[in-house]
């Protein structure tokens, strides 16, 4: 399935789903659609599993992912270039967390 993310500057993404298990609470997904002028990558790839922590209240997020720049030519503009993926990735890594963690505080 598909899922469209609005992101916080308004810019939308459309991510589709490439593997789930409700056994092993893992799961991947990549962009489906590019859209750089909302956020600088042209493509990215991610995969989280969740695991139970050394304490029963606790749990362990494991995060992979794989992306490339906005504009993958040698000569990039700053605002599509590695480092400026690299920031939004973070930027996105760090957001998805901190929602899941209020979710599961709940």
């Amino acid at each position: 399935g598909t899922r469209t993310i609005t992101l916080q500057n308004g810019g939308q993404l459309v991510e589709e789903l490439d593997f789930y298990s409700d056994k092993d609470h893992e799961y991947s997904y990549r962009l489906k659609t590019e859209n750089v002028q909302a956020f600088p990558t042209s493509s990215y790839s991610i995969a989280m599993q969740l695991t139970a922590g050394e304490t029963a209240d606790s749990s362990v997020v494991t995060l992979k992912s794989r992306f490339y720049r906005g504009d993958t030519s040698n000569t990039p503009p700053e605002n599509l270039s590695d480092e400026a993926a690299v920031k939004a990735m973070n930027a996105f890594f760090k957001n998805g967390l901190s929602g899941l963690k209020q979710k599961l505080e709940k």
